[in-house]
C-alpha cells in the first residue's frame, strides 16, 4: 500500500540521516552502529512483508529475485549484526552496506508510493530508480559479504545459530558452513541473478521510453 511505502521510506531516510549527523558531529565509523541499529532492524525486518506481497499477487514483483533480495538482507542483519560480534558491528562495510541499503530503499519506496498516489513517476525519479542500482547493488553486496565475513570468526567460536547432535530431533546445522557456502556459491549466483533482471528492467522501462519519444 502507498502508506506502507512511505512509513519505509521515512524509515530508511532516518537511517541515513542518523549516519550523516553522526559523521557530522565527528563521529567514528566504529560507533555508526548504536546509533542506526533500532530504526535499522524495524526497517529491515519490515520488509519481509514484501514476500508476502509478490507471493500473494499484491505487487507485480517476481517472487524469486524479492525473496532473494530480502533473505540475504535479514540474513547480514540478523545472522550477522545482531550476533553481538563488535568486530562486526565496528566494521566499516556496515556504514558502506546500510548507506548502499538507505539509498536504494529510499529511492524505490518514493517511486513506489509516488506511482500508487499521482499513478505517474517523474521522469528523473524513474530514471534513477533503474540506474542508481549499478552503484548501488555492488556497493551494497560487497558490503554484506565483507561483514558477514568478519563475522566468521565470532560464528566460529560461539557455535552462533548452529545445532549439535545429539538431540531429540535427531538434526545437525552448522551455520559457520552454511555462512561458507553463501558466500563462496549462492551471494554469487544471487548477484548475477538480480543485476540481470535489474538490467532487463532498465532496458525495458528507460529503452521504451526512450522509444516511445521518437516514434
Amino acid at each position: 500500500s502507498d502508506l506502507y511505502n512511505v512509513i519505509l521510506c521515512v524509515g530508511w531516510a532516518g537511517v541515513l540521516t542518523k549516519i550523516a549527523l553522526h559523521y557530522a558531529k565527528g563521529g567514528d565509523v566504529t560507533t555508526v552502529y548504536p546509533g542506526i541499529r533500532e530504526l535499522l532492524v524495524v526497517s529491515q525486518t519490515a520488509a519481509v512483508m514484501e514476500i508476502l506481497h509478490a507471493a500473494s499477487g499484491l505487487v507485480r514483483s517476481p517472487l524469486g529475485t524479492t525473496f532473494a533480495q530480502v533473505f540475504s538482507r535479514i540474513f547480514v542483519l540478523w545472522g550477522g549484526l545482531e550476533l553481538g560480534s563488535k568486530d562486526v558491528t565496528q566494521s566499516y562495510f556496515v556504514t558502506q552496506m546500510v548507506i548502499a541499503w538507505s539509498l536504494s530503499e529510499i529511492i524505490r519506496y518514493s517511486f513506489y508510493a509516488i506511482n500508487l498516489i499521482k499513478g505517474k513517476v517523474p521522469a528523473f525519479l524513474q530514471w534513477i530508480r533503474y540506474s542508481a542500482f549499478m552503484i548501488l547493488y555492488p556497493m551494497g553486496i560487497s558490503g554484506e559479504m565483507m561483514t558477514m565475513y568478519k563475522a566468521l570468526p565470532y560464528i566460529a567460536e560461539k557455535q552462533s545459530l548452529s545445532i549439535s547432535l545429539p538431540n531429540r530431533y535427531n538434526f545437525a546445522f552448522n551455520y559457520y558452513g552454511f555462512v561458507v557456502v553463501s558466500l563462496a556459491l549462492l551471494y554469487p549466483l544471487g548477484t548475477y541473478v538480480l543485476y540481470g533482471y535489474m538490467l532487463s528492467q532498465r532496458k525495458k522501462v528507460i529503452g521504451g521510453a526512450k522509444k516511445e519519444k521518437k516514434e
